[in-house]
């Protein structure tokens, strides 16, 4: 299932941003109510689409977006969950590496060791 930020008004002039993975909420950060955020996050937001500011008009939500991120990187740090699909592949211990004399990409049991 696919994490989705989404805001909650939870006083006068004040937004909670939270995170749902595999069913759970996880508190993100709180700012000043805007109108543009609750209309964008209201109804949640895909982590896929949190970096594609092209639809995004508000400043606002563009200022919001950018700070989502970093949040996100410090929940899957203290909470242990997987939110990106980097993390979920890194944890799997599944890498790709880059040979550059051969011009491709080789999978990790490739490589002779010496």
């Amino acid at each position: 299932m696919q994490a989705k930020v989404f805001c909650k008004t939870i006083a006068k002039g004040i937004q909670a941003y939270y995170v749902t993975v595999d069913g759970n909420s996880i508190y993100l950060f709180q700012q000043n109510y805007r109108v543009s955020n609750k209309e964008f996050f209201s109804n949640g937001v895909g982590v896929h689409a949190l970096g594609k500011f092209r639809n995004v008009h508000s400043t606002s939500v563009r200022n919001t977006l950018e700070k989502i991120p970093s949040y996100l990187r410090y929940v899957e740090k203290e909470y242990g969950v997987e939110i990106y699909e980097k993390t979920k592949r890194r944890k799997q211990g599944y890498n790709v590496y880059y040979d550059s004399k051969k011009k491709g990409f080789k999978e990790p049991d490739d490589y002779d060791i010496a």
